[in-house]
């Protein structure tokens, strides 16, 4: 936990300060890690010296939004496309429920909009994340990657895949060109007996290397059973339990036009689930900076005050 010392506290609601001061704070130096790790640029960082560095980043964007007006973006999913190669019984975007309801895929036009307008109102984006449903089902995606990537104010792109699809020669390509930039990472779901037919993570890997793309294996981790959304709102003090708690508000996510605090509460607004208020109408804004500073300065979240959190355990990636 960061502190924030001789910063005035009564200035920081604790979701602002999780949700952007702390989140700035921890993706600056995981991305900065990363660009040494994956990439070789930047310098070396001792993990001695993390608690040190994350107090310093922490003021640091304490400073840049309140004194100097800099608005950094920790990090912003893009999903590309809701349709998916799998019908994962607890995805914790309920990616499964546009089956029924129609997809939505993202043109390189729509991207290309939605960057745009995102970049001429934030000073950086510092984790810019390409994902799904499945991303390589969209068939836009290698220009994405080349616009992405030409964006100065993006610190790393990341392409996250499930695995079970093979990279094109396209795809191949557009991430040849910005392997200083992009990488590649893998959901790792195969602790999943059913799944290991399909999954074609040797594969993916050998290609991938032989094409000098850099890539990160996800941890073969256990999931928790989704358990969607309650009828009623929860008390505020649990509401603001739940943002405290919830690894979901780091994943800030942009789906036809409109950017929410997670993938849940993006599904949710898109099919109906709720009726979401707290989220960012990118094409239609009329002043977005300030859209965007009223998002992350909110105390509550609409969709949080609903949203259902669990720990009960269960196998990744059961099918439905």
């Amino acid at each position: 936990m960061l502190h924030t010392s001789d910063i005035e506290e009564k200035l920081i609601s604790k979701s602002f300060k999780r949700r952007y001061l702390e989140e700035n704070a921890r993706q600056r130096l995981g991305m900065e890690m990363q660009k040494f790790l994956l990439f070789r640029e930047g310098k070396f960082i001792n993990p001695l010296k993390k608690n040190e560095l994350l107090q310093e980043y922490f003021k640091e964007e304490y400073d840049n939004f309140f004194n100097k007006k800099i608005i950094n973006i920790p990090q912003i999913e893009f999903c590309i496309t809701t349709k998916c190669t799998l019908k994962c019984k607890d995805c914790c975007a309920l990616i499964p429920k546009f089956n029924s309801a129609g997809h939505i895929d993202m043109t390189f036009n729509d991207f290309k909009l939605y960057l745009d307008k995102l970049t001429a109102a934030v000073d950086m984006i510092r984790h810019f994340v390409i994902l799904g449903g499945e991303p390589l089902i969209n068939p836009d995606l290698p220009k994405m990657i080349d616009y992405a990537c030409q964006q100065n104010k993006i610190f790393i792109v990341q392409l996250i895949t499930n695995g079970t699809m093979k990279f094109n020669e396209e795809l191949l390509s557009a991430l040849k060109r910005n392997n200083k930039k992009a990488y590649v990472y893998i959901s790792n779901y195969s602790i999943n007996e059913a799944l290991k037919p399909i999954l074609k993570h040797e594969e993916i890997k050998n290609t991938l290397k032989e094409n000098d793309i850099k890539l990160q294996m996800a941890d073969n981790k256990e999931w928790v059973t989704e358990k969607e959304f309650a009828t009623d709102k929860t008390a505020v003090e649990v509401s603001q339990e739940k943002i405290k708690e919830c690894f979901r508000v780091q994943c800030n996510q942009v789906l036809n036009g409109h950017l929410d605090i997670c993938s849940k509460a993006a599904t949710a607004r898109e099919l109906g689930l709720l009726n979401i208020k707290d989220s960012v109408d990118i094409v239609n804004s009329k002043d977005l900076k300030q859209d965007l500073i009223d998002f992350y300065t909110k105390d509550l979240i609409d969709a949080c005050e609903y949203c259902i959190l669990s720990n009960e355990i269960t196998q990744p990636a059961i099918q439905e």
